[in-house]
């Protein structure tokens, strides 16, 4: 699919030095720790619903009820099932109890799908930790909205970055496969215990489940990159699109605890929406759509990666589609699965997961470069779907 950048080259505006600024006092505004329920995010609560209303935007408040508990701790605690099962596997290998060893790994590995298929209906129905949110939805007075930009508003900490814990949930995984052929070889053969493969896999599963189980959520990031940038981008469309009744912005709570206020308007919202969700924009790096998750992998949106390829093009910008990797969530995937068609469009490197989630993540790390840029890259990426027939 192609759009004619020609029709509409005059609306596409670079980002220049003015919205630079712009951008990173947005960031420095923002960027403090601000867990859902926290103090700092009511904090900057306030200070998005006073540059919304500047602008001229009515906000319509979402409210949503969730646990925290399986969004704080849920992933630790996988990773503490992987780490004591892979333990005791390795032991029953060593002794050269083959059967035992792929009983016990098989526990393991259903402990580990149990808790993940728990925790969405346990962030929803468990009476502790329950936290009163909402999402805000801003829009011109008598809106008729069809496009949706989108960001989350929260922040988390973790003792590990986001780069170190999806290479340490690749570690563990490789780990266990590793054990769990040795099992089946062992269980042929108790005798084939292959002891130096045996102790390499354990160790890789240990580190792995380890490492996982110290990445419980806190409160001690700024978060200036995840997701203040994001936020900064989305004011920034925000004051370019002032004009247009067909867009709104959502600003959603609880992404870092499970996509829990993505989850709570994607039920809601009437559709369908073409959402575009900016989540960590670093001034270096290419442009990323992201679009398609899981598996097997769904969640294509040609229109809506079309028209930002096309307005990347236009503003000289470089941008790649991307499929989203195994273990990252993002918010517009409660999107795709309501039916809705939505993409997150990120920036970054490698260099940029390893501050996520820290108290590295500091404004001082960022120029408003990125997030400039996106909101240029969003609204024309805007103004080539309105030229689409139905809009979508």
């Amino acid at each position: 699919m192609e759009y004619r950048i020609e029709a509409i080259r005059d609306r596409i505006r670079p980002a220049d030095d003015l919205d630079r600024d712009d951008a990173l006092a947005t960031i420095r505004a923002l960027a403090r720790p601000r867990l859902t329920g926290s103090a700092g995010a009511r904090e900057v609560e306030e200070e998005l619903r006073r540059r919304l209303v500047a602008l001229g935007y009515e906000l319509r408040e979402l409210p949503f009820s969730f646990s925290s508990i399986p969004g704080r701790f849920g992933v630790p605690a996988a990773g503490a099932i992987l780490a004591l099962g892979t333990a005791a596997v390795a032991t029953q290998l060593l002794l050269g109890r083959g059967g035992g060893a792929t009983l016990t790994l098989a526990a393991t590995l259903g402990g580990v799908a149990l808790l993940a298929a728990a925790a969405r209906p346990a962030t929803d129905r468990l009476p502790w930790g329950r936290i009163e949110a909402r999402n805000w939805l801003a829009h011109r007075p008598g809106a008729r909205p069809r496009f949706l930009v989108v960001a989350h508003r929260d922040s988390k900490s973790q003792r590990v970055s986001t780069f170190l814990r999806t290479a340490s949930g690749a570690v563990a995984l490789l780990g266990t496969l590793s054990l769990l052929a040795l099992a089946a070889a062992a269980t042929v053969d108790p005798a084939w215990r292959w002891t130096p493969l045996t102790l390499a896999a354990a160790t890789l599963a240990l580190l792995g489940g380890g490492t996982l189980a110290l990445s419980y959520a806190a409160n001690d990031s700024p978060g200036a990159l995840d997701n203040a940038s994001g936020l900064a981008a989305l004011l920034g469309v925000a004051r370019r699109e002032r004009d247009h009744d067909d867009v709104a912005f959502l600003l959603t709570d609880a992404e870092e605890l499970g996509l829990v206020g993505a989850r709570a308007a994607a039920r809601s919202l009437p559709g369908p929406l073409a959402v575009l969700n900016l989540d960590g924009l670093d001034d270096e790096g290419s442009f990323l759509i992201v679009e398609r998750f899981g598996w097997p992998r769904r969640g294509l949106a040609p229109h809506i990666a079309a028209a930002l390829l096309s307005a990347a093009d236009a503003l000289g910008l470089p941008i790649r589609r991307r499929d989203l990797p195994l273990g990252i969530l993002v918010d517009h995937l409660p999107f795709v699965s309501a039916g809705h068609a939505a993409v997150t469009v990120m920036r970054g490197t490698l260099r940029s997961l390893r501050r996520v989630h820290r108290p590295e993540d500091r404004p001082e790390r960022l120029s408003g470069r990125g997030a400039a840029e996106a909101a240029a890259l969003v609204a024309g990426a805007l103004a080539l779907l309105r030229r689409r027939p139905g809009n979508l």
